[in-house]
């Protein structure tokens, strides 16, 4: 996955990268959240309801 950018935040995800499959998500450069893809659910940090809401469309968009 590319490096996405939606309002101030970036996403990043690495093909290679240990499981379970996850999104880096930054603000600001800083960490707001890495996401479990395959849970639903937060594995560091706490995601705003913006960053859910990116996280839905781009996940309903099949970029994640």
């Amino acid at each position: 996955m590319p490096k996405i950018r939606r309002g101030n935040h970036l996403f990043l995800s690495w093909a290679g990268d240990h499981g379970p499959r996850h999104v880096h998500v930054y603000r600001d450069r800083l960490l707001v959240v890495k996401w479990d893809l395959d849970r639903w659910r937060p594995m560091k940090g706490e995601a705003t309801r913006q960053v859910l809401r990116y996280l839905r469309d781009l996940r309903d968009e099949g970029l994640l």
